[in-house]
């Protein structure tokens, strides 16, 4: 075994936790949880059955993946960010039995203190911004802000606000990583540059980026 668990933390038996895995003081990490490869799960964080964290993703303290919560590789969830997973919970009524699957996609950002609800797709490297109510599907690339949210621009893989309009035309390349953005009508695709920075490769520890500016690129 090469993760590592703090000795205040409970991981029950029967669950999954791949190489190069931290996982931090007075967590809980349940039977059926699948946690994969050189993610960091911080402080007080809740992993519950049939929750599955992906590859590469950063777990803020005191941050729940409940049941029924999908991550991708390499999404980040900023410290007290919620997921919710039933739609009206009463204290006297029992609903495990109809958690609606919540997915995140690669990429994608949960700011600090943000609420997400029950069942929604958080597209691929969106960036749902601080304290943000997230009640709907979001694009791939969306940033979104406020509550309920809504969508105001677009964010590259690499985390830069990208300069154009949430409706229209237009392309945008990434300094720091030779990706393409192009924006077309409502929707933000992206052409990854000669290193996809959200490409995991499996088997190996991770070494994340640091900030690059100046017009410098990333090498191979």
């Amino acid at each position: 075994m090469t993760f590592q668990i703090h000795p205040t933390s409970v991981v029950d038996e029967g669950a999954i936790i791949g190489d190069f895995t931290k996982i931090w003081h007075y967590c809980h990490v349940e039977p059926r949880a699948v946690i994969g490869e050189n993610n960091n799960i911080g402080q007080n964080a809740y992993i519950g059955n049939n929750a599955v964290v992906g590859n590469g993703c950063r777990i803020g303290n005191s941050v729940s993946i409940f049941a029924n919560v999908i991550l991708e590789d390499f999404v980040f969830c900023a410290p007290f960010m919620v997921f919710t997973h039933v739609f009206y919970p009463r204290a006297a009524v029992t609903r495990r039995d109809v958690f609606t699957k919540t997915y995140v996609r690669t990429g994608a950002t949960i700011g600090a203190n943000a609420t997400v609800v029950p069942g929604v797709d958080i597209g691929r490297g969106a960036f749902v911004a601080a304290g943000a109510v997230l009640t709907a599907d979001c694009p791939d690339w969306a940033l979104m802000v406020g509550s309920p949210a809504r969508h105001v621009g677009w964010v590259s893989a690499y985390g830069d606000k990208i300069p154009l309009p949430v409706e229209g035309e237009g392309e945008w390349a990434c300094e720091a990583t030779g990706d393409v953005y192009r924006l077309t009508a409502k929707r933000m695709t992206r052409t990854a540059g000669a290193v996809d920075i959200l490409q995991y490769t499996p088997g190996q520890p991770l070494s994340r980026l640091t900030g690059i500016r100046d017009g410098q690129k990333l090498s191979g």
